[in-house]
């Protein structure tokens, strides 16, 4: 009678428990589903995909009806045996080195071809940028010393508010989102911008999974913060969701009509958070390698000869014309677009270069005075100035 009684008592205990861990289990589900509810999502969606197609949600940016390779001629030749290592050695996927008004060079590895729709990552910030010096041109900002509230009057505080426009063109709003200082400035050899775990808890997944409207009347400005470099991608949102604003009309109509179909590219595929909701400004925009080269090559001739893109005091803006020698040897971040030089002694290519980059080393190298493109794509970060100088080495007789 007693071990029969003792039986039923535990059976009763293991039932209890039982009962207590699933209650927990579901109080925890529960806390964790209003810190993070997007995060099914997220775990479903994972970290953005390097080639398309990818998972998540995607809108068109419309191209032209064009070639994967722009200009492909008689003197378009291999990588030269420097470039070729530096590139096997990074982990390089594609590489195509546009100069003096055609594709000098082509290579592909990793399965990759000319049709293959790489991720941009971050590379896609710089045409914001251009964007926004756009709609300066416009007359649409008056001076981009005005503060950003005055265009934008439901962002942030007041203190975000009076933060200039320029400051978040140039990354030094003083605004925080991602707390942790994950971001450097460029030196000799790149140092990776984006090398960093997301974590899912944290503004920045917010941002990621649920665009920028859920944060936008939280965000602040640190006084003392503002005009230091801080590399944040919230700063590039402001400024998308500025740009559509100004347009009134989604920030994938205003790159398509102003830099992407006018170039020559090709359609393209841009992340979204969710359907219906605005573009990642700072991140995801699946093209061409070719695509690049075209849209490479139309900023660094400043559109067309008969359609400017940009005035030509914005246009030197946008590629550092007025940058000081020691601030290109260290490296400079100008109007959400890198800076930097070539001087090693030796080296066939000297002089100033503009660049945009991606996570994982997704490049595009603008040298306006040596009319040259460089497009790389790939998994690891290229070396900076190598890259380049390899690159020059592959198109010499």
């Amino acid at each position: 009678m007693a071990a029969r009684q003792s039986s039923r008592n535990r059976a009763v205990n293991i039932r209890r428990v039982l009962l207590s861990t699933l209650l927990l289990v579901f109080l925890a589900a529960a806390v964790v589903f209003l810190a993070a509810p997007y995060l099914p999502r997220l775990l479903y969606e994972g970290y953005p995909a390097q080639r398309w197609p990818a998972s998540g949600s995607h809108v068109t940016v419309a191209g032209s009806d064009t070639d994967p390779l722009p200009d492909v001629s008689d003197r378009t030749g291999p990588l030269g045996v420097r470039s070729k290592a530096l590139f096997e050695e990074r982990g390089g996927h594609a590489m195509l080195i546009w100069q003096g008004g055609e594709l000098r060079t082509r290579h592909f590895s990793n399965g990759a071809d000319a049709n293959t729709r790489f991720n941009s990552f971050s590379m896609v910030k710089s045409l914001i940028g251009a964007l926004i010096l756009r709609a300066h041109a416009d007359g649409l900002i008056a001076d981009l010393s005005n503060p950003i509230g005055l265009y934008l009057s439901n962002i942030g505080d007041d203190s975000l508010r009076r933060v200039p426009i320029e400051r978040f063109l140039t990354m030094r709003s003083g605004v925080a989102l991602e707390t942790v200082d994950i971001k450097a400035t460029p030196e000799a050899e790149l140092k990776p911008i984006e090398d960093y775990a997301l974590n899912p808890f944290s503004p920045l997944a917010r941002l990621h999974m649920e665009g920028l409207a859920p944060l936008a009347t939280d965000l602040r400005s640190s006084a003392e913060n503002v005009g230091r470099y801080d590399y944040q991608n919230v700063n590039t949102a402001i400024l998308g969701r500025l740009v559509s604003t100004l347009y009134k009309k989604p920030l994938e109509l205003v790159l398509s009509d102003m830099i992407w179909k006018p170039s020559g590219a090709g359609n393209a595929f841009w992340r979204t958070p969710g359907p219906d909701l605005p573009v990642s400004a700072y991140c995801c925009l699946f093209a061409r390698p070719g695509d690049w080269v075209r849209v490479g090559v139309f900023l660094m001739h400043n559109g067309t000869p008969d359609r400017p893109f940009l005035p030509t005091s914005l246009w030197n803006l946008y590629f550092g014309s007025s940058m000081l020698g020691e601030q290109l040897v260290s490296g400079h971040y100008g109007t959400h677009v890198f800076h930097n030089i070539l001087d090693r002694q030796g080296e066939k290519l000297q002089g100033p270069f503009t660049y945009m980059i991606g996570r994982g080393g997704q490049m595009t190298y603008m040298m306006p005075q040596q009319d040259l493109v460089v497009v790389r794509f790939g998994e690891g970060y290229p070396l900076l100035h190598s890259t380049l100088y390899g690159a020059w080495d592959s198109i010499q007789p």
